[in-house]
């Protein structure tokens, strides 16, 4: 997996022609180097910046990343891919945990019980990492946890996890909201990183939507909302194709 993206490669993933990725870059103050002549930036702070951008992102902004991130993924914008790589078994309603700390000591043998990563120990360190830098947390009790790093981690496959604590805890949201649904994501390639966490951010803007999640009854009934909430993304993404 490549350690720097080009110029190109941020455009796609941001859906932007060269000439405005160029000014957006300018603007997020992320360091580039020049190789063979041409700049490149770090993989890891480019994902970074943009996963801080994600909150502050318009509702148009983020339907045309999600829109650009399905030429790079594979994964069509008429899909409902955020639905389909989850299931009863990985949907966990009732996670009992007090702390950031053991949240995420759950979340990562969550992970491990897939059967798709084995390293649990590891994978939780990374978590941590990552929370560490910044807070993936957002003011609507939802948060987003992922490792720092994917490439210190083995994963025969990616992993996409949603579960719910029994009560609001502290886990780093501004002004100390409490956080009470946590989406796991330990992706492969940082395009569909990008790709899942632009579509998860669309689904989360609507309040009734993680209310209804907060409220629903078991993980049969939390997949449900989840995939009644992506059919109306899919259907406002087809109005725009």
């Amino acid at each position: 997996m490549r350690s720097f993206l080009t110029l190109m490669d941020i455009a796609r993933i941001l859906g932007r022609s060269l000439p405005d990725t160029e000014r957006i870059l300018s603007r997020s103050r992320l360091d580039s180097r020049l190789i063979s002549g041409e700049r490149h930036w770090v993989r890891d702070e480019v994902l970074h910046w943009l996963e801080r951008e994600f909150d502050s992102l318009t509702v148009d902004r983020l339907r045309d990343m999600d829109l650009a991130g399905a030429a790079s993924t594979g994964l069509p914008s008429g899909s409902c891919f955020v639905t389909e790589s989850l299931s009863p078994e990985t949907v966990h309603p009732w996670v009992n945990a007090n702390t950031a700390s053991s949240m995420l000591r759950k979340l990562a043998g969550m992970a491990v019980e897939t059967g798709r990563t084995w390293d649990r120990r590891a994978l939780q360190e990374e978590l941590e990492a990552r929370e560490t830098a910044g807070s993936t947390a957002l003011d609507n009790m939802v948060a987003f946890p992922h490792p720092r790093d994917i490439r210190k981690l083995y994963l025969e496959d990616d992993i996409l996890i949603l579960a719910r604590t029994h009560h609001g805890i502290p886990f780093g949201a501004d002004r100390g909201r409490l956080t009470s649904l946590f989406f796991l994501l330990a992706f492969r390639r940082p395009d569909t990183h990008l790709h899942f966490l632009a579509r998860l951010n669309r689904m989360i803007r609507e309040e009734a939507f993680v209310q209804a999640l907060l409220d629903a009854e078991d993980s049969m009934d939390m997949l449900q909302r989840v995939r009644a909430r992506e059919c109306e993304i899919v259907a406002e993404n087809r109005g725009r194709e």
